[in-house]
């Protein structure tokens, strides 16, 4: 019969699979930086912000479901809203995983563990199961840690996750003022690029020396940028 060990160390949670998850994040922090993961830091970036902003519209649904309790729409309406606000936080926790190996925390209730954990009072028929599962939702920490992590994805979208497509869209911008300007002086008096006034074609070169300045810039900080956005979202969302 064959040996049961093999079985054994490839079990979740067996010392060997931790070895190997450690190990697969490790090589998805790794793969997030580099030239590859600079260039990819803006348009990841974008998608971040776009999630950051739907979460944000998101949350203030969950509100106004809460508002209408007492009409009683607000009991069917409340465990959908949270739920929708809980697949866009696990999205969050997916993509860092993905993109630079930053999971939820070993031990922490991650959507894996919990797949259902809004599909709380199915069990109960009518309006009774209605009303139970909506006080069980709004009752769980989880649900205002999604909320709260919205607010701060919203705040954090601008000062991380666009920071690296700012960088890319101006150094592009300066890296092509030799071509364009002339049209953009005309159109635009007394125009700058950063700290260089543009009146002549030497300085529309000096601005596309600054252009790749930003560009390095941009390629080199996106990653942290993002990673540390990662970080900060597993923490607030406390998985």
């Amino acid at each position: 019969m064959p040996d049961g060990t093999v079985g054994a160390a490839t079990r979740p949670g067996a010392p060997g699979q931790a070895e190997h998850d450690d190990g697969t994040q490790a090589r998805r922090a790794q793969r997030g930086g580099g030239l590859i993961g600079g260039l990819l830091a803006p348009w990841r970036g974008l998608v971040l912000m776009l999630l950051g902003w739907t979460a944000a519209v998101v949350s203030w649904l969950l509100i106004t479901a809460i508002t209408t309790l007492f009409i009683w729409v607000g009991f069917a309406l409340v465990p959908l809203v949270a739920k929708a606000l809980r697949g866009l936080a696990d999205c969050q926790l997916r993509l860092g995983q993905r993109w630079y190996g930053v999971g939820p925390s070993k031990g922490a209730g991650s959507w894996e563990r919990h797949p259902g954990a809004l599909d709380g009072a199915a069990e109960t028929p009518g309006v009774p199961g209605l009303v139970k599962g909506a006080l069980r939702v709004l009752s769980r920490r989880s649900t205002w840690r999604d909320w709260a992590w919205a607010q701060v994805s919203l705040v954090a979208s601008w000062f991380l996750a666009v920071v690296p497509l700012l960088l890319f869209a101006l150094g592009l911008f300066g890296v092509l003022m030799p071509v364009l300007w002339d049209p953009w002086v005309s159109t635009w008096d007394n125009s700058w690029y950063g700290f260089i006034r543009l009146e002549s074609a030497r300085s529309a070169n000096w601005a596309a020396g600054l252009g790749v300045v930003w560009l390095l810039l941009g390629l080199w900080i996106g990653p942290y940028a993002l990673r540390a956005q990662a970080k900060l979202t597993r923490a607030v969302l406390g998985r």
